[in-house]
């Protein structure tokens, strides 16, 4: 009797352990995510391309980029600098002679040769003819018809700036001053003008700190040689505070931003398979981006098309 019942136990007992493992098997086969065409489920999401898609792809070597560390910002396109009187591109044009303004024969904003007449002055019974010493734009007009002047005696009664050069009063951060330098480049851009650069340098650090906004005063001088800048326009500037280093960078193109924020890029070691990798973007630059972390030089990776890859990843897989 006691045989019989120490049987039943040990069969009661294989049972359960086979009914266990077997709800177990099914439990796994459950929850196990279908792997989508040409993906592999496990490790990091990769995909294998076929011949007619590695077309909508460009695949590089990753290498070094000589990234630049700039002070960017906004200032106002001047030639006037009326912010401050120490200096100006524009030229004072003051008579030869003292007497009486007969005509204005220019105005404001005008364009004008050098060697022609600006105004006229009555001295004395001789009429004087005053001409542009440079060819420019009138910048200022400080006279009308019967005022009285005479050579040198503040405000002329014009101005000339050779507009082909203008200034930028950059406003840059106070703790950021020390960075900027006499001779540094200088890379500007308007909205007018979204697609051009001009391209100058730093002339002159101002001393003073604005106490309300803690920002100084560095004008740059910007080569403008189509004359399309105008005095008072918002600019963004890129000061070129720092020598060019190399490091590890690949094209913009070849970089995804994942929804979460994570940017990954594509890797691949035989033009076929591609493996998503994390990479941490440091500078952008003409197109470029600095990988300070998650590529290394040598290796290949998608240069060009990665979001068609990563568009790949994110479709629902076909059902056969």
């Amino acid at each position: 009797m006691k045989f019989l019942t120490a049987a039943k136990i040990i069969l009661v007992a294989l049972t359960a352990m086979l009914i266990l493992a077997t709800g177990c098997g099914r439990g796994d086969d459950a929850i196990a995510p279908p792997a989508g065409p040409g993906t592999i489920s496990s490790g990091p999401p990769t995909i294998q391309l076929s011949g007619d898609q590695l077309n909508s792809i460009r695949i590089g070597t990753v290498g070094t980029y000589a990234f630049s560390v700039d002070n960017t910002g906004i200032g106002n396109i001047d030639f006037q600098n009326n912010l401050y009187s120490d200096n100006s591109l524009s030229i004072p044009v003051f008579p030869s002679g003292s007497g009486t303004i007969l005509k204005m024969l220019v105005e404001l904003g005008d364009q004008v040769q050098k060697g022609q007449a600006l105004y006229s002055v009555q001295a004395d019974a001789t009429n004087l003819i005053v001409r542009s010493p440079v060819t420019g734009q009138i910048a200022a007009i400080n006279a009308s018809v019967g005022a009285a002047v005479q050579p040198g005696k503040d405000p002329a009664p014009c101005a000339v700036a050779d507009v082909s050069t203008k200034w930028l009063l950059a406003s840059v951060p106070e703790a950021d001053s020390p960075l900027c330098h006499p001779g540094q480049p200088v890379k500007v851009t308007v909205a007018e003008y979204p697609d051009a650069v001009f391209a100058g340098k730093v002339e002159k650090i101002y001393p003073e700190v604005d106490i309300n906004t803690h920002r100084v005063t560095v004008r740059c001088e910007i080569s403008d040689k189509e004359n399309l800048l105008r005095a008072g326009m918002l600019a963004d500037f890129a000061i070129r505070v720092q020598k060019s280093a190399p490091s590890i960078g690949i094209p913009a193109n070849g970089v995804v931003r994942e929804g979460d924020g994570t940017m990954t890029a594509w890797v691949t070691t035989d033009h076929s398979h591609f493996v998503q990798r994390i990479v941490k973007i440091g500078m952008q630059e003409e197109h470029m981006d600095q990988v300070p972390e998650g590529l290394h030089p040598g290796e290949l990776v998608v240069i060009d098309g990665a979001i068609f890859i990563d568009n790949m990843l994110q479709a629902p897989a076909d059902d056969d």
